[in-house]
């Protein structure tokens, strides 16, 4: 009899239990799911730069003795655009960007030390998550804090 009456008592403690749990393990899957798709692009990025970085050694060294002092398409027979077309597409022409959101203008090529003819090949990409860009203050912040931050990932090839 007594197991009855207290049975009676706990009905629906379940439902609440699961309510009150369910946003934090979804918040917990969402974080967990934003980390793992951060190290998959920087790992896709990285592999993007290795690549281009071969292709660049590869196209100075059969297009000029050495690196040109100044490291431009006319001196290298399009060797610039050429790596910047393998390093956001994958091949020396395309229209499908390899990583979402990459420009011309996170990229940057030079040699480093100058006639050292090391090349270095840097890119600063602004990642962004997916599920939420920016985070609101909650009434103590007027302004939202933004989620996304910047990979960073650089590259040098020896082009001798």
């Amino acid at each position: 009899m007594l197991n009855l009456l207290s049975s009676n008592k706990q009905k629906g403690l379940a439902a609440v239990e699961f309510t009150l749990l369910v946003p934090f393990f979804l918040f917990l899957i969402f974080a967990v799911a934003e980390l793992g798709r951060g190290l998959y692009q920087y790992s896709q990025l990285t592999r993007m730069i290795r690549d281009a970085g071969r292709h660049l050694s590869q196209s100075i060294i059969t297009t000029r003795n050495g690196v040109p002092s100044d490291l431009i398409d006319q001196n290298c027979d399009n060797c610039i655009s050429d790596t910047l077309n393998i390093l956001m597409y994958g091949a020396n022409t395309g229209t499908s960007k390899l990583l979402s959101g990459i420009e011309i203008t996170d990229i940057s090529i030079s040699e480093f030390p100058i006639d050292s003819g090391i090349l270095v090949i840097s890119v600063d990409y602004n990642w962004t998550p997916i599920f939420f860009d920016k985070l609101s203050g909650f009434g103590f912040n007027n302004d939202a804090i933004d989620l996304g931050f910047s990979l960073n990932s650089t590259y040098a090839v020896r082009a001798i």
